[in-house]
């Protein structure tokens, strides 16, 4: 059975999302002074994967497509965070994909439970024939050289049934199992689109919150260049200072455009994602800020993770599954017992028809193969302990995964703490600024520089709380749970 792998999980792969930090740092640190603090993890859903331990690169990652199944609504569209997630849910690109091999994975049971079901088969035969009988040296015989022409009609109904195969019984357990992991990995999926469309929420989120900052950040900014100006004609102040006043305008309307570019590629990213047409306008409706998370302990977390992770149990599944070939293979040594029986009607026409019937058991036993048995014993085999050897790493890749997030987490949490701190302190510094300015005891380049700073310190505080908010995703995709959490770990009401 294929199975996507995304997460470092099978599925099938998701996702996705993860801008780099360099990408984050350049965005925020504008000024000298603006004092930023990396915070862990940022992601974009364009550029990176939903794998917490292995940040590879996917090149054509399915959850990051869909398939659209609303029409274009006219006007904005307005979209709460559960909206969001229930419409990638039904649309998804890689939870469709996975939904076909699931069915796939079905059919291929049927089909091997069908080799041991009885197979009945009804036929309607009429025939008209003559016979030459010098094909069996009738002239010899004293015979007329042909049996002219006759006719006759069969009725029948043929049934076959496979009485004892072992290799075939073990062929439908390992069918079962390859439908558990194709059920486990559907549901690792689910939790997949959840990180996938919930993540892009937060972004569009975040970007819509720089847009409001940037824009708050320029009026600021023209209102300083126009005070500038007027103390400039006043001959009050230098002509250099209203000259540093016109940069940081044309700077902070740098930062609004790009803002507002990044915006709109955000929610292009999240329509994609969700099953939106592209041209759909919409608004988010759902304000996610800062929550702490709930307290959970880290044993606590990795027995959850044991028991709902379910990239867990198609790892489990797919070693049922080749073990139940190796069995399989090794079943072919041993006889196998089949029972045919036909049975109807047969005569010149039906209605002078004669029964018949026929009954045939059917026992085969190898005994030179020519060692192909053998060495399809060695091929399950060598795939047993690859599955094997899977699973324990899935085991302990597991662990890694729910500590690591965990220690994002508390990072993050520091992040916040940091950011808030600094946004509070860039806020004071901008205040006694203006104080000293107004009372001329400093000059404009002071307070442009205080101006930066708290414009860094907001886009930073943003990004802490985006990526608090991505950490919680994070850790709850660690533990599996991600559909069943991400409202109450966001704090959505």
């Amino acid at each position: 059975m294929k199975i996507l792998r995304i997460f470092g999980f099978p599925l099938v792969l998701a996702a996705t999302f993860a801008s780099s930090a360099a990408s984050a740092q350049s965005t925020s640190s504008f000024s000298p002074l603006s004092n930023n603090i990396t915070t862990p993890r940022p992601f974009d859903p364009g550029t990176n994967t939903t794998n917490p331990s292995a940040l590879a690169v996917q090149t054509q990652n399915p959850y990051l497509g869909s398939v659209p199944t609303s029409p274009l609504v006219p006007g904005t569209l307005q979209l709460s965070l559960t909206d969001a997630v229930n419409r990638a849910l039904r649309a998804n690109l890689g939870l469709i994909d996975t939904e076909q091999e699931h069915a796939q994975s079905r059919a291929a049971r049927m089909r091997a439970l069908s080799v041991l079901l009885p197979q009945l088969s009804a036929e309607l035969d009429g025939s008209f024939r003559n016979f030459p009988l010098n094909t069996i040296g009738g002239q010899k015989l004293g015979l007329p050289n042909m049996i002219p022409e006759y006719n006759y009609q069969t009725a029948n109904i043929s049934y076959r049934q496979n009485l004892v195969d072992l290799s075939a019984i073990h062929e439908v357990k390992a069918a079962r199992a390859e439908e558990k992991s194709s059920e486990a990995a559907l549901a690792d999926a689910r939790n997949i689109v959840v990180l996938a469309s919930t993540s892009a929420y937060l972004q569009v989120l975040a970007s819509q919150s720089r847009v409001r900052t940037a824009e708050a950040d320029l009026a600021s900014a023209q209102a300083l260049e126009a005070l500038l100006n007027d103390r400039v004609k006043r001959e009050v102040s230098p002509e250099i200072d209203a000259i540093r006043a016109h940069v940081a305008r044309e700077s902070a309307e740098q930062r609004l455009a790009l803002a507002q570019v990044r915006l709109e590629r955000d929610k292009l990213g999240m329509t994609r994602i969700i099953g939106l047409p592209v041209e759909q306008d919409f608004a988010l409706t759902t304000e996610l800020g800062f929550v702490a998370a709930p307290g959970d302990s880290l044993d606590t977390l990795l027995q959850q993770a044991t028991v709902a992770r379910q990239d867990l149990k198609a790892a489990a599944a797919r070693v049922e599954f080749a073990r139940q070939q190796v069995k399989a293979q090794s079943a072919e040594r041993l006889p196998a017992l089949e029972v045919r029986a036909n049975g109807g009607e047969t005569g010149v026409n039906f209605g002078h028809a004669y029964g018949t019937y026929e009954v045939e058991g059917r026992l085969s036993l190898p005994i030179f193969t020519g060692r192909r048995i053998e060495a399809n014993v060695l091929t399950a085999q060598a795939t047993l302990q690859r599955r094997e050897a899977e699973l324990a790493d899935l085991q302990q890749r597991t662990r890694y995964d729910v500590r690591t997030s965990l220690l994002d987490l508390r990072a993050a949490d520091k992040s916040v703490e940091v950011a808030h701190t600094n946004l509070t302190l860039a806020n004071e510094g901008m205040r006694q600024a203006k104080d000293r300015f107004e009372a001329g005891v400093s000059n404009s380049f002071e307070l442009i520089q205080a101006q930066q700073a708290v414009a860094s310190a907001e886009d930073n505080d943003i990004e802490s709380v985006y990526a608090h908010n991505l950490a919680k995703l994070m850790l709850i995709r660690s533990v599996g749970t991600a559909e069943h959490d991400y409202t109450t770990y966001l704090g959505v009401r």
